[in-house]
């Protein structure tokens, strides 16, 4: 059995390893100590835990980084830019570049929000009572009728995609959406309709907002004639 060091040399030994100090240091100090003693002693005052690795400690404490992840997840925090404020108030200054790669590394991946149509609430409830007016229809009765879709493209301002970030796939979210007006305006609209037949032949540009006034007009144009 290895003979212990002394206390007063204990003492100091314990020291220097709550001061991070490495192994290698040690040996600089206290040369006569060999690699298994120093390192029987770091585990009788540490214990298991492990010696931190050496580099530029993280701007961002344990506690922080728990409270982006749980934000970003239920969408309290808008993305890296939502992070940033956030460390700001805390007085972490810190790139958006460098946040993007800390969240990388903790398993989040920028995804591109679903648009979905913004329904009012009495819209959604002539829209259920329309459903079970229609429920009892066959496969044949609803090769009858025709599905129309819209897409609009901005005259001013970003045409571009928002996106939310997540590390875990979940049901979604309303952070994790975007709502938009059907045939809303400042925009050019390019319309079209489809049915059983197949894409129909009426589509049409306009400019402006699709209110029921035009949208009646384009149902006369290229469905009522064809």
């Amino acid at each position: 059995m290895t003979r212990p060091i002394p206390q007063e040399a204990q003492g100091s030994v314990n020291a220097l390893f709550n001061q991070g100090c490495s192994l290698r240091a040690i040996q600089k100090i206290f040369p006569d100590l060999s690699v298994s003693v120093r390192s029987r002693y770091r585990k009788k005052f540490l214990g298991h835990s492990k010696h931190a690795k050496p580099g530029r400690r993280s701007k961002i404490t344990t506690q922080n980084m728990n409270y982006i992840e749980r934000n970003l997840r239920n969408g309290n925090l808008d993305g890296p830019k939502g992070v940033q404020c956030y460390l700001a108030h805390m007085g972490v200054q810190m790139t958006l570049r460098n946040i993007q790669y800390i969240l990388k590394r903790k398993g989040f991946k920028a995804k591109r929000k679903v648009k979905i149509n913004f329904v009012s609430a009495e819209n959604r409830k002539k829209r259920l009572v329309w459903a079970k007016r229609h429920r009892h229809l066959t496969a044949d009765d609803w090769c009858k009728w025709g599905f129309s879709d819209a897409t609009r493209v901005n005259m001013w301002g970003s045409d571009g995609k928002s996106f939310y970030w997540t590390d875990r796939p979940t049901e979604l979210m309303p952070h994790q959406t975007e709502a938009q007006v059907q045939g809303g305006g400042g925009g050019v609209v390019f319309w079209g309709m489809i049915t059983a037949e197949g894409p129909s032949y009426g589509s049409t540009i306009t400019e402006g907002t699709v209110n029921s006034e035009v949208y009646a007009e384009i149902l006369d144009l290229f469905l009522f004639r064809i």
